[in-house]
């Protein structure tokens, strides 16, 4: 039996997905993050920081998704009803990560006060973009590489953080991220068959965020954090 367009659409962007996670597994963030003989102190500094950016642009694409749903053909709020229950359970995770920033040393009242990087600002000012100008569908390209990519990168960084003796109690955002979000992903996955199917021009919109996605996360967000991490770690080595 062949597969349905819509379900081939959707398999389409598994495809590209899959591509996505082989750029980030030959970058120099990943690769010397999760290398085995990485120094604990690193890739302590390495989650920190990553745990920063996901405060700085965690709510942009909260707030960024509620915009694009609002947006929906007001005759599917069975759509809208799966779609904003998905985007509640999103809304504290920046404030889970800036708690574990904070157990791992961070300060609170700086990561509140400062401006956001600019490759966070970039990935918020995407996605923003794509939520109000594009198909309201377009969320869906943006939001299921990011609920996807989630767990696996989490699930490997616990592995790691077993084997650097990385503390427990600021593991939380880590921990649940590896298991809440496959779920997500699933129910991502069918809502972009869901719209592919039934609504003309959601594929070409969804594909179209899901590049712009990949334009701006997560790699240039990960640069800024390993140059954060260096730069912290040089300047304590130098004091």
């Amino acid at each position: 039996m062949h597969p349905t367009p819509a379900a081939a659409f959707a398999d389409h962007i598994d495809r590209k997905l899959a591509a996505l996670l082989r750029r980030i597994e030959a970058s120099e963030p990943y690769r010397r993050a999760l290398d085995t003989d990485a120094d604990p102190r690193f890739v302590l500094t390495v989650v920190k920081y990553v745990l920063l950016e996901v405060f700085s642009y965690g709510p942009h694409v909260t707030e960024a998704t509620f915009t694009a749903i609002g947006r929906m053909p007001k005759n599917r709020p069975d759509l809208m009803k799966v779609m904003i229950r998905h985007d509640l359970e999103e809304v504290d995770h920046g404030e889970m990560a800036l708690a574990d920033f904070v157990k791992l040393g961070g300060d609170e009242t700086w990561a509140r006060e400062r401006r956001i990087t600019p490759a966070s600002y970039a990935m918020a000012a995407t996605v923003r973009m794509l939520a109000e100008r594009e198909s309201p569908f377009a969320y869906l390209g943006y939001m299921y590489p990011f609920e996807a990519l989630t767990p696996v990168l989490t699930a490997r960084l616990q592995e790691q953080l077993g084997r650097k003796g990385f503390p427990m109690p600021a593991r939380r955002f880590i921990d649940v991220h590896a298991e809440e979000d496959v779920s997500h992903a699933k129910l991502l996955k069918h809502l972009i068959g869901v719209a592919a199917a039934e609504f003309a021009g959601a594929a070409e919109a969804i594909e179209y965020a899901f590049d712009c996605f990949a334009a701006v996360y997560p790699l240039p967000v990960w640069d800024a954090v390993l140059a954060h991490a260096l730069a912290e770690l040089g300047a304590a080595r130098a004091s």
